[in-house]
């Protein structure tokens, strides 16, 4: 009887393991594809699509909104497949997969740039500028 109990434990403990990395590669966020703005795009739609931004500064004659964007990464087709082949592996190995993955998805985590949207006095989108290092913190 008490072995059973230990083995059920155990069991349940295996079935666990194959959800760390995939759950973190799962939970983050999707890119923002920058390049779908248009020089000439209204500043309304910029905002409809990102959201406020963090800050707004001058630049000269035009107005640059700043945001902090994932711009990198995986899409969510992309993303899910990989989350699959994560499970399986998971499953397929009892959880030792998991000794490798979870590491590796800690170290590969997104890091948000910052992004600059700049706009005329028209408010029209004039540039889109990203940062080439990645923001920490």
């Amino acid at each position: 009887m008490f072995s059973r109990v230990r083995l059920s434990l155990a069991l349940l403990l295996i079935s666990a393991l194959p959800g760390c990395s995939a759950v973190m590669h799962a939970s983050r966020p999707d890119p923002v594809d920058i390049n779908k703005f248009v020089i000439g795009q209204s500043r309304v739609s910029v905002l409809a699509e990102l959201g406020t931004p963090r800050a707004t500064t001058p630049d000269g004659d035009k107005s640059c909104d700043i945001y902090r964007l994932y711009t990198r990464g995986p899409g969510p087709a992309l993303k899910g497949a990989i989350v699959a082949s994560q499970i399986v592996a998971g499953v397929l190995t009892l959880g030792l997969s998991e000794i490798v993955l979870t590491p590796v998805e800690a170290a590969t985590k997104a890091t948000p740039r910052t992004v600059l949207f700049c706009y005329g006095s028209d408010n029209k989108l004039a540039g889109v500028v990203e940062a080439q290092e990645a923001v920490h913190g």
